[in-house]
């Protein structure tokens, strides 16, 4: 594991990379299909060297998406305030009900919001009454989005814009609520 880990360019962020590597290690833990703890006993080597460690967990149900289920504290999930969003939400969901997993852990915020969106603000409303949901979310703004073409985080190049002070909210939020 410590050999897969990279500085990155941003103070106290270190980096796996996503790349064919990661699918070779899809392909070990779906050899390991039924145990689902391989993933927590690889983390607990990270536990004194790191205070967060997040994973960027793939589309789909794996015997990798179920390991980091397992093995994560808090399971955060983005979502888009629409139908498909929702219910790729509710899929999940039911697979931590069908696998046994510790649903409580499964917490929310939406992201790519545009609040002049009726079908965002009603389906954030609804939500919300769901208590894993978190009050702060990230909307649909071009400095969010400028964080691919710069491959940074937003406070390296929009520090002050209202985006920046979006996920600093957010993340006071998780920090406050959770962690």
């Amino acid at each position: 594991m410590e050999n897969a880990i990279l500085s990155s360019d941003f103070e106290l962020l270190d980096v796996i990379p996503a790349d064919n590597s990661s699918k070779s290690f899809d392909i070990m833990l779906d050899e390991m299909r039924g145990n689902k703890n391989r993933l927590k006993s690889i983390l607990k080597q990270l536990q004194g060297e790191y205070d967060f460690v997040f994973i960027d967990c793939p589309p789909g149900f794996s015997a990798l998406s179920e390991n980091i289920f397992n093995a994560a504290d808090i399971v955060l999930m983005p979502v888009i305030p629409t139908t498909l969003s929702i219910r790729t939400y509710h899929m999940v969901k039911d697979y931590f009900k069908e696998k046994d997993l510790d649903s409580s852990k499964m917490m929310c915020f939406f992201t790519m919001t545009d609040l002049r969106k009726n079908m965002h603000n009603e389906i954030m409303d609804e939500l919300y009454k769901d208590k894993r949901f978190f009050q702060n979310y990230i909307p649909y703004l071009s400095d969010v989005e400028k964080m691919g073409t710069h491959k940074a985080p937003i406070m390296e190049f929009a520090n002050s814009s209202y985006a920046a002070s979006c996920y600093r909210e957010l993340w006071t939020e998780i920090k406050e609520g959770v962690l």
